[in-house]
């Protein structure tokens, strides 16, 4: 498959000719700043293909991974599963991604405790109540 002018979308190991609705799916990549994961990968051709005719004669690759291309590096692989059982025309498209998580940070501010025990006593309560209603006016 020829990707000239493609590259930031699709890879150079795609499979099979592009139709219209192939040529959708680029632009939308394109405009949304994804790419096509499936077609980056060197795999042999019956591990790229996605989809086969009734007669098994007609074949191709019309199933896809698709990620935003900030996340293009966590993207370790892409192949199809053959084996499984999902009683379809279609293959098991499988991703292997690796990321790294940030630790989140422990925040500084502290927590203002409230004595709730007061909210037994009705004055304390009726006062609340009072300036909770004034608040939200």
């Amino acid at each position: 498959m020829d990707n000239t002018s493609l590259e930031h979308v699709m890879g150079k190991h795609g499979v099979g000719q592009l139709n219209s609705n192939g040529e959708k799916l680029i632009e939308f990549c394109g405009i949304n700043s994804f790419i096509i994961g499936g077609t980056h990968f060197r795999h042999k051709t019956i591990h790229k293909i996605t989809w086969k005719s009734n007669d098994g004669i007609t074949r191709n690759q019309i199933n896809h991974i698709i990620i935003n291309r900030k996340w293009a590096k966590s993207l370790l692989d892409v192949r199809i599963k053959r084996g499984a059982d999902i009683s379809s025309d279609h293959f098991l498209v499988v991703a292997n991604i690796q990321i790294s998580l940030k630790a989140r940070k422990k925040s500084n501010t502290l927590f203002r405790r409230y004595n709730t025990a007061l909210l037994d006593q009705p004055e304390v309560c009726n006062q609340l109540q009072l300036e909770i209603r004034d608040r939200f006016k």
